[in-house]
């Protein structure tokens, strides 16, 4: 009998197969990049609007506060890309892991 983390969802089983396990750490991990992604992407909209707001017609500021939204549309374009690229690997290695990969909250 393996020690498991009560944590996990069907540690026993996980435990005995380790693919299973595998694949679980790598859908964790994205979820949790996701989600960190996200409230970054929705801080930084709420900041760019709030640059907006204060800019008072100063071009530097309207620039600086157009360059931040840009950005954070770019770094949410570049998760949603990386989720893509990993189901593609997927896909084409046949790493069901990777080919089964969804978009999910974490849960406990």
């Amino acid at each position: 009998m393996a020690i498991c983390n009560p944590l996990l969802k069907n540690c026993q089983q996980q435990t005995e197969n380790p693919t299973v396990y595998t694949n679980n750490i790598i859908q964790a991990v994205f979820s949790i990049f996701l989600i960190v992604g996200v409230i970054f992407f929705i801080l930084n909209i709420i900041l760019a609007g709030y640059n907006f707001i204060n800019s008072q017609s100063d071009p530097k500021k309207i620039e600086s506060a157009k360059l931040q939204l840009t950005y954070a549309f770019i770094g949410i374009l570049v998760i949603f890309v990386v989720f893509a690229l990993l189901k593609l690997i997927g896909y084409i290695l046949g790493i069901n892991g990777l080919e089964n990969l969804t978009l999910s909250l974490p849960t406990l």
